[in-house]
């Protein structure tokens, strides 16, 4: 199957119905609702179900992107599976090496938060809800701030990218998941986010689910949905 340009152009932002028009101003507005996604942080995830985009932020989570994209250039995720999906809530994929602490791979520290400055981009949506003072986007990422610490965070929203992790906050490794149902917000600055399906979301919905008793857990490893290949738009 041939691969796309890295220079791929992707939809960003909400979709505005007062910018359907064809004038000028119609135009040169939604120019601001496009941007080019870096090559070095858009990842290309085969399954059976098809293709994903995924696009990776550094800015949220610089150390748990570095290691995401050494993992995906080394080709770790290759035949890989989605092992535990609970229908309504997130597909985890991976070795399943984290749920036994049985990797060798480095650990990745808690990156829950960040440090809000004027400079980064924001659109605010909402504020005042359960989870968060305001909540708006940045680059199209869902974000959570509170202005009075200057402090935000990537929201659980459905099609984020997250690592998994046990109880302590510095054990996310290798293992993701993906949000594929209502957003569960509690689990905000709690986990590691660090980026968000732009394209195929329609594929990660056909991922197989696990038996809900069994908390998701898929095991026989043929029943479950395997990754055919993971890579880097700048590769």
């Amino acid at each position: 199957m041939p691969r796309p340009s890295p220079s791929l152009t992707l939809a960003v932002g909400l979709l505005l119905t007062a910018l359907a028009g064809h004038g000028p101003a119609a135009r040169a507005a939604d120019e601001v609702l496009w941007r080019q996604v870096a090559p070095e942080n858009l990842v290309f995830m085969d399954l059976q179900e098809g293709r994903v985009a995924i696009e990776l932020n550094p800015r949220f989570a610089p150390k748990t992107v570095k290691q995401f994209r050494k993992l995906v250039q080394d080709r770790f995720y290759d035949g890989l599976s989605f092992y535990r999906v609970i229908d309504g809530f997130v597909a985890q994929g991976g070795d399943g090496s984290d749920l036994g602490e049985l990797s060798s791979l480095p650990l990745i520290d808690a990156e829950f938060e960040i440090a809000w400055s004027p400079d980064f981009p924001f659109t605010p949506a909402q504020s005042n809800d359960l989870f968060a003072p305001q909540t708006g986007f940045s680059d199209g990422f869902a974000v959570g701030r509170d202005p009075s610490e200057d402090r935000a965070w990537l929201t659980h929203c459905p099609g984020v990218v997250a690592m998994a992790r046990n109880e302590d906050p510095d054990s996310s490794r290798t293992d993701f998941y993906i949000v594929i149902g209502q957003a569960p917000r509690y689990l905000d600055r709690n986990m590691n986010v660090f980026g968000r399906v732009i394209e195929g979301m329609d594929a990660v919905q056909r991922i197989r689910r696990g038996r809900a008793g069994d908390n998701g857990i898929i095991r026989d490893d043929l029943a479950s949905s395997r990754i055919r290949s993971m890579t880097l738009a700048s590769d």
